[in-house]
């Protein structure tokens, strides 16, 4: 699940701000929120744009992080959105104290104020939500829909947040539930759940799924839509400049995780095989970068070969390796177009910038805390908000600022 899509893509911006990546992102499941690499890569190190190591020959010049206000609550796999007055609104995600009996997720939702620097709560949702789908409304309203029940069990409920009350009411079901699915907006409003953990029509337990619906705003109702190819959890979604949608990799959490890359039409209402990864990949993640292709990195696996899939040629190109191995890090696009990764599991306090004019990278500032299952958010002002997670001393509530004033 790409929030900076959303900045950019003005068809969809009238209806949504940013979207989690679950994930992935998750995610928050990351997860946030919310990419993987891919197999016919083509040229030499020279003609790609390959370095030695990590870093390039770039302009780039890393800012350092600062301490940021810390969240009302601790969090991990959780998800962001941002809404039109450019706060954020963070939910979900696994949690500790006394949720520890049903299932140790988050039902609580907060704000952050870029103009104050502060979190504050909002009303709670009507269940606990680990990496749920999370939606802004053209009339102001968050849609949060699926992700992880308390009970440990995929969620087809979805609820509408009203600001004006600050108070949660369930709204349509979808017709299957989803939990570790990606999520995408759709040119025409649409809000797409995508593959991820369900149930089959007896109620058991399904561990991945190809199944596909969207909910449309206008008549408030879900749709399925076709299935993909491929059963996936733990994969990203990436609506390109022109509509389509990017489905990259996903898998069981132990593998095996797929190389296999998909793209569904809404034009059309159909998937179609896009160019493979070279590796197979799952809690990686996918930014789409300013010039429509789209940079996927890291993955299980211990995985630092990145590449960029380019919807006009399909065709991956290798563009080097990030310094350390990532997975369930976080990726957020800078205002220059770079991008910005941070953390990632074994609760790394690295950071790194991709530069994507010459294709390169560059080694960031160092964390204040190793972070991973956290959340990386572009606010309207330049600066990157890192919320969240799971250090080595636990869950986190931190935040920390990059590119502070």
């Amino acid at each position: 699940m790409n929030s900076t899509f959303f900045g950019r893509l003005s068809a969809v911006a009238l209806l949504l701000i940013a979207l989690v990546a679950l994930g992935s992102s998750c995610s928050s499941d990351a997860g946030s929120q919310s990419g993987g690499t891919g197999s016919g890569e083509s040229g030499d190190a020279a003609a790609t744009g390959e370095t030695e190591g990590a870093t390039g020959a770039s302009g780039l010049s890393p800012s350092e992080f600062v301490k940021g206000p810390d969240m009302k609550s601790r969090r991990e796999r959780f998800t962001t959105v941002q809404l039109a007055d450019g706060r954020l609104m963070s939910v979900g995600g696994r949690a500790i104290g006394l949720q520890a009996q049903s299932g140790n997720y988050n039902e609580t939702a907060e704000l952050f104020d870029p103009a104050s620097t502060s979190w504050t709560f909002t009303g709670d949702m009507n269940e606990q939500r680990r990496s749920p789908g999370l939606l802004v409304m053209a009339d102001g309203r968050v849609m949060v829909v699926g992700g992880l029940s308390g009970q440990r069990e995929p969620l087809a409920s979805s609820e509408f947040w009203d600001e004006g009350t600050g108070v949660w009411v369930f709204g349509p079901e979808m017709n299957r539930p989803h939990d570790l699915m990606a999520t995408a907006v759709l040119p025409d409003g649409r809000f797409m759940m995508i593959g991820g953990t369900s149930k089959d029509e007896n109620g058991l337990l399904i561990s991945l799924t190809a199944e596909t619906e969207a909910y449309d705003p206008a008549t408030e109702t879900w749709t399925e839509l076709a299935p993909m190819a491929e059963r996936r959890a733990n994969h990203t979604a990436t609506t390109l400049l022109d509509g389509r949608v990017l489905v990259v990799g996903g898998g069981k959490t132990d593998g095996p995780y797929l190389k296999v890359a998909e793209i569904y039409d809404p034009a059309t209402g159909a998937w179609a095989l896009a160019a493979p990864l070279t590796k197979g990949r799952a809690f990686h993640t996918a930014t789409l970068l300013n010039d429509g292709r789209v940079l996927v990195i890291g993955g299980k696996g211990k995985i630092k070969i990145a590449e960029v899939y380019d919807p006009a040629t399909d065709a991956w190109t290798s563009v080097g390796e990030t310094v350390d191995p990532r997975s369930e890090h976080a990726a957020a696009l800078l205002a220059d177009g770079a991008v910005l990764i941070t953390g990632g599991t074994g609760y790394l306090v690295t950071s790194e910038l991709f530069d994507p004019t010459t294709n390169s990278w560059v080694t960031g500032e160092v964390l204040g805390t190793g972070r991973y299952r956290h959340s990386a958010f572009a606010l309207n002002d330049g600066r990157v908000i890192i919320m969240g997670g799971t250090s080595k001393d636990g869950m986190l509530a931190t935040t920390e600022i990059y590119g502070a004033k």
